[in-house]
């Protein structure tokens, strides 16, 4: 995990361990009635409505070497392609949360977000050497000396998630929260390759493999008002943390070209328990009485996923041996960055 991943859960910890040391202060002055958490400026409403933006990056694939260059002298030089240089850039999708108010001063929550197309792609220029498939088992585990001229891959993922909180009651600023959740995260890495052996006509190879994640689990968190509740602007914290179930699966696929053709693939799948929190602070700046503006940064950290670049070393495809399979679940990925949005009460 980078560095900058690292500040910012330390960041949004020490947000959220603040708005804990706060939790027992007074109501705000500036109410004049009494506020609190699921209702900042004493409004009383039957229904609150969020719609937000997320703009995400997620960090880079965990270290999978997948291509070697090829020395002057047919051997195996430093490494040229590894799906760690597979970086997405931002994606986009939209956050729905719904509250009903339960008239103890909390409330059921009902939140769905989407964020697909976290897309990546490369291409090593083209070399008179070649490239090897990284030794010293190659893609799917095939030990191969044949050097490829021409080598291109790209990478995709996406994350969705609903889920269904209690707030329970608090008349202060911090309040807690427990639900069930449901998040879905599928990666994708594929590879193409040429081939040009010397007197012989020039083939391709194709290597893709494709994984899904369910996870159902339990969660727990707190909600916060870090700052001026009852007050025309305010920040926000949320922390939720939970053990899932992850129903995982993996399919690969591995085609050529060469000679009549051959396509051979492999999928299976397996269940473990698997990690999921989420961390956010947000400024929420009152329009009216009934209308907010909301902007903040969120972090979702996800672990024991199958991901598309662990695969590669636990499949074998390949042509004239047995097809063995399996599903890698030690991956773990974090996806960051800003939500951007609206708040309704009525």
């Amino acid at each position: 995990m980078g560095a900058r991943v690292w500040r910012g859960l330390v960041l949004a910890a020490a947000v959220l361990a603040a708005a804990c040391g706060a939790a027992g202060q007074a109501a705000d002055p500036f109410c004049g009635v009494p506020c609190r958490l699921l209702d900042p400026l004493a409004q009383d409403p039957l229904w609150t409505g969020r719609t937000d933006a997320l703009l995400l990056w997620r960090d880079a694939p965990q270290s999978q070497p997948l291509f070697n260059f090829v020395e002057g002298d047919g051997g195996i030089g430093p490494l040229a392609l590894d799906a760690s240089d597979f970086q997405s850039g931002m994606a986009a999708g939209p956050r729905f949360a719904l509250f009903r108010h339960t008239g103890d001063m909390g409330a059921v929550e009902f939140n769905y977000l989407r964020v697909q197309s976290f897309t990546s792609s490369r291409t090593l220029p083209g070399s008179d050497l070649g490239y090897y498939d990284t030794y010293p088992h190659g893609l799917y585990c095939c030990d191969t000396f044949i050097p490829r001229s021409d080598v291109s891959g790209s990478m995709g993922s996406s994350l969705q998630s609903a889920e269904v909180n209690r707030r329970f009651p608090t008349d202060g600023r911090l309040g807690w929260l427990m639900g069930f959740r449901w998040v879905e995260w599928n990666d994708s890495l594929g590879l193409e390759t040429v081939t040009v052996p010397e007197g012989f006509p020039s083939f391709a190879n194709s290597y893709l493999t494709r994984t899904s994640n369910d996870l159902y689990g339990m969660q727990v968190g707190a909600d916060s008002i870090l700052y001026g509740l009852g007050r025309p602007f305010r920040v926000e914290g949320i922390g939720k943390a939970g053990i899932f179930y992850n129903d995982a699966s993996q399919a690969s696929r591995f085609s050529t070209t060469a000679g009549a053709g051959e396509t051979l693939a492999v999928a299976t799948s397996t269940g473990r328990a698997a990690f999921v929190g989420e961390l956010g602070v947000t400024g929420v700046y009152d329009v009216t009485r009934w209308l907010s503006l909301r902007a903040g940064y969120a972090i979702f950290w996800l672990g024991g996923l199958a991901l598309a670049p662990e695969q590669y070393g636990v499949n074998q495809l390949c042509q004239e041996d047995p097809i063995r399979g399996a599903t890698d679940t030690a991956g773990s990925v974090v996806v960051q960055g800003l939500s951007l949005g609206l708040e309704a009460r009525w």
